[in-house]
This record gives structure tokens, sequence and C-alpha cells, in this order.
């Protein structure tokens, strides 16, 4: 059931805490974490400053799981990430998905959910919501 969590982040304190969760997770049940920052394909931001920023969270995702004693597998993906988080579960074979309640919108503004409710609805995984 938990060998291979996805836990997608954004780098808000809100995914933090879904990075922690998926981490300690892991540590329990010996599994590995995938985690996935998405450079949001409709985005006017430069990729290249995404590409950047997302690439930091996942070092710090790794370095977090590295000190637990937790493989972390990064996926720096190009996607909608409304339309193909599924996809992006599909294509990493992930079993299980922790996922944050809250996360910024391309202004930087917090938001409740579309993609969490979209993940909820889509997914036949077993999903942990972390609020």
């Amino acid at each position: 059931m938990f060998g291979n969590i996805m836990v997608p982040s954004d780098g808000s304190e809100y995914s933090d805490k879904a990075v922690d969760v998926a981490i300690e997770i892991a540590k329990k049940f010996n599994s590995k974490v995938t985690a996935v920052y998405v450079l949001d394909e409709n985005t006017s931001f430069s990729y290249d400053t995404l590409e950047d920023e997302g690439n930091e969270i996942l070092k710090s995702i790794s370095e977090k799981g590295k000190k637990e004693g937790v493989m972390v597998i990064e996926h720096l993906i190009t996607a909608d990430p409304l339309r193909d988080m599924k996809i992006i579960a599909e294509k990493t074979q992930v079993d299980s998905i922790v996922i944050n309640s809250s996360g910024k919108n391309k202004s930087g503004d917090l938001m409740m959910g579309s993609i969490v409710s979209r993940v909820i609805e889509t997914f036949d995984i077993p999903i942990v919501l972390v609020k």
C-alpha cells in the first residue's frame, strides 16, 4: 500500500507538511517517496525561474528524506497540474499519494484545492490529505 508514495510540492508551508507526513509514512513502512514539482505549462512566469525554484524544492525534500533514511526520487515535470496529476502518478508508478489541501496559485496567494478535488475524484489509489 505504501511502497512508493507520491508527494507533489509547490514549496508552500502547507506542502511542506505533506512532505513531512509522506517521509514519516515512508520511514515507518520502509517505502520510497516520489517528490513531484510541476512546472505549470500554462504559466506566464519564466520557466527558468520556475525550474530553479522546483529544483530547490526537490533538493530540500531529498535532504529531508536522507536525514530520515528514506529514498526520495525527484521529478520536475512540465504539465497542467489539474489535468495531468493522475497521468504523472501512473508514469511514476506510485501506489499512494500524500497531498496538502492548500497551495499557492499563480500569483502566490493560497488557494484551496481544485487540484486536490481532482485528485480525490479521479485517483483509485490511497490518498492521504494533509491540512
